[in-house]
Formats: structure tokens, sequence, C-alpha cells
């Protein structure tokens, strides 16, 4: 049975950075041992995997089993109930990775065993929760998951001592951050990075796969020249109280979105500004961070997992990674090498 529920997770990957704020998930109909048809959530808004695995089976589906990731939704949305489809089809035996800890979805295997199909929960579950951890984390805290990526020195100097930013890691280090940013719904940086870099924050070579940009920006100081302004895909400048009227105005004539968030001292409070995010339908988030915005994550214990690209070159002197007062509770979950650096994934215990 885990052959087949692997399966189904290995499918489910394909909707990465394409459904969310849906989860993602996969589907698999066996019948007499054979795999007769596959699914999966292939775009927000389109048909479940459960039903795009259905439809795929035809007649075959009567009698089979069906493997699925998450709990088939039993309520109307953008799409009708799965397990009305999962009903309707004849599906003898239904085998659930995890229970949907969506509300509005629960109760799923209770409708299908009212109507007759076996239904066996649990196969696999760890690893489907841990794919849809963005999906869970919103529900369970009503805010993003966030990621801090980090690109540091091999003596953790992330630039050099006059604030220069220079690139100290490689290709494939590269490619990673590129990967990233497409499975995340929303990349962030603060406002320094914009006036000293004027990143694009994009996906190369895919423009259509662009996430969300947002600044951490509290006096509004976004010039209207940035680059990622007149970019493809959307950019929302975080700001606080008192606003510039005029400055808010010529960031929306030139395609920014100003939300003002709620004050933590002088600064944006990151708590108010994830929750009105997740609000908006964002469920994750990557910090591409300098030392400020870093510190101010992992302080507040804001930041859920830390992927830090280690070069082998020294800086010797410059601006840390973060300054930190206090300990922070991380165990790494992977130490690798990745072309010329060192990967090490961190996550929030």
């Amino acid at each position: 049975m885990e052959k087949y529920m692997r399966m189904a997770l290995e499918i489910a990957r394909r909707g990465r950075g394409k459904v969310s704020p849906n989860p993602l998930v996969g589907a698999v109909i066996v019948k007499g041992g054979k795999v007769i048809a596959k699914g999966w959530h292939e775009r927000y808004g389109g048909k479940h995997a459960e039903a795009n695995a259905i439809e795929k089976a035809g007649k075959k589906a009567k009698g089979a089993d069906l493997y699925v990731t998450l709990e088939p939704c039993n309520h109307y949305g953008k799409q009708p109930p799965c397990t009305k489809a999962v009903i309707r089809a004849g599906i003898k035996r239904a085998f659930i990775a995890m229970e949907d800890p969506n509300k509005l979805s629960r109760h799923g295997a209770k409708e299908l065993e009212r109507n007759g199909i076996k239904v066996e929960k649990g196969i696999c579950r760890h690893e489907a929760e841990k794919q849809n951890e963005f999906y869970i984390k919103g529900l369970r805290e009503g805010r993003p998951f966030v990621t801090l990526k980090i690109a540091m020195s091999s003596d953790g100097f992330i630039s050099f001592g006059d604030g220069r930013a220079k690139r100290i890691s490689g290709r494939a280090s590269s490619d990673l951050v590129q990967k990233m940013r497409k499975e995340h719904d929303a990349v962030l940086v603060g406002i320094n990075t914009v006036l000293r870099d004027d990143p694009l924050l994009t996906v190369r070579n895919d423009p259509e796969s662009n996430p969300l940009r947002i600044v951490l920006d509290s006096k509004l100081s976004m010039p209207k020249s940035a680059r990622m302004l007149v970019q493809k895909g959307e950019t929302i400048i975080v700001c606080t109280e008192p606003v510039d009227a005029r400055r808010r105005r010529e960031i929306a004539e030139h395609g920014g979105l100003v939300i003002v968030a709620g004050k933590k001292g002088s600064r944006v409070s990151l708590r108010d500004m994830l929750s009105e995010l997740y609000k908006m339908g964002v469920q994750s988030v990557l910090v591409e961070a300098g030392n400020r915005v870093a510190t101010s994550f992992l302080s507040e214990r804001l930041a859920d997992r830390m992927v830090i690209i280690v070069s082998r070159r020294k800086i010797t002197k410059g601006l840390k990674a973060f300054s930190l007062k206090r300990k922070i509770r991380f165990g790494i979950s992977e130490h690798r090498p990745l072309g010329k650096d060192t990967i090490v994934v961190l996550e929030k215990v």
C-alpha cells in the first residue's frame, strides 16, 4: 500500500507553486494490483486530484482502490465535493495519507464510510504532512510559513565591511534560490536591500512563476525607479503609520501596492504583517534577508526554516548574518555539498 501512496505523493509535487493557497494533492487508482489512473491538483481553481484521476479511469474506477494524499473534501468551493465523485465512481476502498486540518473540508472520510466505502487513514502520514507544511502552518497559526534564506562566507559574513554586496555563492546555489522562489508564494526583502542592490526578485527564464514581491519599508522610502516595480508580478510595500499620501499615490502609479501594518517600536510588526498576508492568500514567504531583517524574524521566532548557503570564500571583516541577544532553537535537518558551496537546512524546534 505504501508503494501506491508514495506514487501519489510524488505526483502531488507537480502542483508546487501552482495551487496555493490550496494544498498539494495526488491520487492514484489501483485495480487488480495495477495502476489504472493518476491525478493531481494541477492549478488553483481547477479540478482536484481525485476528480482528475477518476475522470481518467472512467468506468474502470468501479470496484477499484483510491490512494489519496489528503482526505477528500466534503464541501462546495471552486469545485464540487470530491466525496461525491468518489462515491459516484463506485470506488471500493479509499486509503488516505492525512486528514484535512481545514474545518470546512473535514468529515470527507466519514461521508465515504456512510456510503459503504472502506476507509483506511495514516499511510505515509508524516510524508504527506511534510509535503503540505505551508498549508498546515496557515491553518494552525493564521500566518504564512516563513523560510529564511541566508548566503554567507565560510567565516559567517554576508557582505563586506563597507556594506558592499557581492555574490559569494556559486551557480548551483543560485539555481537553488530560483527553485525556492518558484515554490514560495512570496519573496521578502528589507528596504535597505532595495536601495543598495535594486533586485528583481524574479524567477529566471520563467516570468509566469514570479512570486509576489514584498518590501519591508516602514518609512515608505521605496524609489519609483526600483526595477521590481516594472517587472511582471505584484509588488507590495509594507509600511507603518503615518503614511505619506503623496508617496503612496506615486508608488501605486508605478504598480506597487502599499499595505499599512502595525508597529513594533519604530519598525513594521512582522507578526501583524504576516497575518495580513495570510488573509490575502499568501501561504509561504521566502525571506532573502540582510542582517536586520534576519535578526528580526529570528528574534520574534517567526522563521520556521533556515536555508543557509555557506561559501568556501572568506571575507574576514564585514556584516554578520544576524545579531541575536538570546539563544534560538533550531535543529539541522539537512547538511550537504552543493557545487562549491555547502547547504545547511535548519528547522525550528
